[in-house]
């Protein structure tokens, strides 16, 4: 009888794994089919409405583009990739280019080039953050940041990082007086933005005391804190990221992680640039919605989050996510009026018109 059940379990077991790879094969051929044919652009005008739901709601994600099969995701209106592992500057400029090229709306093509991760360690090395002295110096990394982001055709860098310490990894933050650090902050993107998009991170401080990748983490946020988006605030830092960590003091995030909480992102009323989740498959955030996609998706947009970097994304996976975030936009749970001011927002910052 013993081995009647396991056989059975097994055989279950094996069906539905089977029926899982199916669905899968259909569903990449379903992408593959898939086309941005819809969309109308006349020289850089883009007719908005031309746009449907699901092709909104992509151009609202950052996926990650070492994985070539990941270019399928422009036949889904993809908003942008995350790029840190190639290992030569023409590997990049020629990887880059194949997703342009495959993409009917321009990509974003991000990195994080910020004081301690450096993509391009293999050909080019730069100083750690913490290394740099001067307000000068600041300035002269960041257009070197943004000369060589450019060059090999990156637009947007996920740096500076505007907070006080740097506890995980060190490095990734400008040290010495108040005054210096500021100075260092302001010069830095001042550099960097001469060639590419910057964004501060991660709002609204305390983001690094403790490992969000891994675990959860609350903070109390003081004055100083906010004090150093206020500076890329009016340094017209192009975006800001909002990272995951659960605060209080100088602002609240009403016991939420702050990249899904409303009260967080609203006190950013006076930023125009674009709002960034850090990345949501980080345990800082993700322990709080453990398998349900949907909800993170839901929290994320109804917050008022505009770009959502999601590295695990897939093809296959997208498709499955976008169908059913629609179904979640027409039932009312999420607010498609946030999702047209987002979308606006990333084509604008791209270059674009809007009509």
């Amino acid at each position: 009888m013993k081995k009647v059940v396991i056989f059975l379990t097994m055989l279950f077991i094996s069906l539905v794994l089977l029926f899982y790879l199916i669905s899968c094969l259909v569903i990449s051929e379903k992408v593959k089919k898939e086309n941005t044919d819809n969309i109308i652009i006349d020289n850089s005008t883009i007719q908005f409405d031309s746009l449907t739901l699901r092709q909104k709601i992509a151009q609202m994600i950052v996926v990650k583009g070492e994985n070539k099969k990941n270019i399928y995701l422009t036949n889904l209106n993809i908003g942008g990739i995350y790029l840190y592992k190639q290992k030569f500057e023409e590997d990049y400029s020629s990887l880059i280019s194949e997703y342009q090229n495959a993409s009917k709306i321009k990509l974003f093509v991000s990195a994080d080039l910020e004081g301690v991760w450096n993509p391009f360690s293999n050909f080019q090395e730069f100083p750690k953050f913490s290394e740099i002295t001067t307000k000068e110096e600041a300035y002269n990394v960041g257009l070197e940041h943004g000369k060589i982001l450019k060059r090999v055709g990156f637009n947007i860098n996920f740096a500076p990082v505007a907070e006080v310490s740097d506890n995980v990894y060190g490095g990734r933050v400008f040290i010495g007086t108040e005054k210096d650090v500021k100075e260092k902050l302001e010069n830095y993107i001042k550099g960097l933005q001469k060639n590419v998009l910057g964004t501060c991170k991660h709002y609204p401080g305390k983001g690094m005391i403790k490992n969000l990748h891994d675990r959860i983490d609350k903070q109390i946020i003081l004055k100083e804190d906010l004090e150093l988006f206020d500076i890329c605030i009016k340094n017209n830092i192009s975006a800001m990221m909002v990272g995951h960590q659960i605060v209080s003091g100088e602002v609240d995030s009403n016991a939420k992680p702050s990249s899904v909480s409303k009260e967080i992102i609203d006190n950013l009323n006076n930023f125009s640039g674009l709002i960034i989740s850090d990345e949501i498959n980080m345990a800082g955030l993700k322990r709080f919605y453990l398998f349900n996609k949907k909800a993170l998706y839901r929290d994320l947009i109804n917050s008022g989050e505009n770009l959502i970097l999601d590295f695990k994304l897939t093809p296959v996976s997208a498709y499955k996510l976008l169908n059913k975030l629609e179904k979640l936009v027409k039932s009312g749970k999420i607010d498609e009026d946030k999702i047209n001011q987002s979308v606006k927002k990333i084509l604008i910052a791209k270059g674009y018109k809007v009509k």
